[in-house]
């Protein structure tokens, strides 16, 4: 599967692209506001898994890598999760390399992917999570149109004490 935008280029995974994919998961500050960096070897098993799932029919799990052309070297990822088939909604989820931030990637991606979900998937809600101090990852639910639908009260373990998590929703038909 391949979608694009303007400036970016989202497609499945290779297993060349684990070198760039452990550029930016190994890095502290993608991890700041979870549970902690994953190690290489965690990394590499995702990546199996990422590309497993890319051969699940139906699927369930969409995670593409964000690449910049003409560069098909990966710079994040964009992931998209069933969450309740009864009621068609899915969850949103995003990873951007820290040497791109700040550059719309997170929204733009985010965004291709929503018109995939509500076009392609005919989801009815996707819903999206944030620790509520990455006020950067909640910028990007609210330029999407996304809006809070929660505030869930020491919901994470993060640094050793229990913290609060935002929730994101946009409906189809409001995209």
């Amino acid at each position: 599967m391949e979608l694009g935008t303007p400036r970016l280029h989202l497609r499945e995974f290779r297993d060349s692209d684990f070198e760039a994919f452990w550029e930016y998961q190994g890095r502290e500050e993608t991890h700041r506001y979870e549970k902690g960096v994953p190690t290489e070897e965690a990394t590499s098993a995702y990546l199996r898994d990422i590309q497993a799932w890319a051969k699940q029919q139906p699927r369930t799990r969409y995670v593409l890598a964000v690449t910049i052309p003409p560069n098909d070297r990966v710079i994040g990822h964009i992931k998209l999760t069933v969450q309740n088939p009864d009621i068609r909604e899915w969850e949103i989820g995003w990873y951007i390399h820290s040497a791109h931030w700040g550059k719309g990637y997170a929204t733009e991606a985010a965004s291709e992917m929503l018109n995939f979900a509500f076009n392609e998937l005919r989801a009815h809600r996707v819903i999206a999570f944030c620790n509520a101090m990455n006020l950067a990852s909640a910028r990007v639910m609210q330029k999407l149109g996304m809006q809070q639908d929660g505030h869930l009260r020491e919901a994470l373990w993060w640094n050793g004490r229990w913290v609060d998590e935002y929730l994101y929703a946009i409906l189809d038909r409001e995209w």
